[in-house]
């Protein structure tokens, strides 16, 4: 595949060292923000004889990065607001690119909704699980689509959709997060925490009508609740 590939965040560079050497990349540029990981993944690029082919740079998010450099940008690792914000940082990089490979370890709705803000949609989603810990990861392209409903933002409109062997899991951890933090406000007399808790139990609510499959039709793509959308 003729894809150039920027990993952000890229630790030990695993990811575009991996990829090379299953030649499904051509090109690739690691970066890091801190200066350990930085020297690390050029000593492993060095190790695997890559350093034509992988380029290690020193700097935050995409800011290392000129437009058109690359194909694919892959942030892995941080929050969803983390990553929010340097996609932001970046625009015009990120105008340039032909996908986004993003695994949110928090606040994933917020980045999906950035997604969809930015004229862009996601094309498709899957879930992974290492011990306990179940991980979103989302591929997202150029194009202006509707933008997903609350709930799908949450869950993921993808996953909602195709409902993958782990999703269940998934919404486990949702209903876990979601109940802790309106336990946390429901003492709270202040009004914007009144409304956030009520607005956090009508999203418990259709999390849990979800997770026992109690919406039928709901194709999570454009938060309509209508079977006419599914083929």
């Amino acid at each position: 595949l003729n894809v150039r590939l920027a990993d952000i965040g890229t630790d030990h560079a695993n990811l575009p060292i991996f990829l090379m050497n299953l030649h499904k990349i051509t090109a690739a540029i690691a970066v890091d923000v801190r200066e350990g990981p930085f020297s690390t993944a050029q000593s492993a690029v060095t190790q695997h004889n890559l350093t034509r082919q992988i380029e290690v740079r020193l700097g935050s998010g995409l800011s290392v990065i000129h437009p058109n450099e690359v194909d694919i940008a892959v942030f892995a690792g941080m929050g969803g607001t983390l990553i929010t914000n340097l996609l932001k940082a970046s625009s015009a990089t990120v105008a340039s690119l032909h996908g986004l490979i993003l695994q949110p370890q928090l606040a994933a709705e917020k980045l999906r909704r950035y997604i969809y803000e930015i004229g862009w949609h996601i094309e498709a989603e899957t879930l992974a699980k290492e011990q306990h810990h179940i991980y979103q990861i989302i591929y997202a392209i150029p194009g202006r689509r509707e933008m997903p409903d609350r709930v799908s933002l949450e869950i993921g409109p993808m996953l909602l959709r195709e409902r993958p062997p782990l999703f269940s899991l998934h919404l486990d951890v949702l209903l876990h997060r979601n109940k802790k933090i309106a336990a946390e406000l429901a003492n709270s007399q202040l009004p914007k925490n009144k409304l956030a808790r009520r607005n956090l139990l009508t999203l418990i609510n259709d999390l849990e009508l979800n997770k026992y499959d109690k919406m039928p039709g709901y194709n999570g793509c454009n938060g309509k609740n209508s079977s006419s959308h599914i083929s």
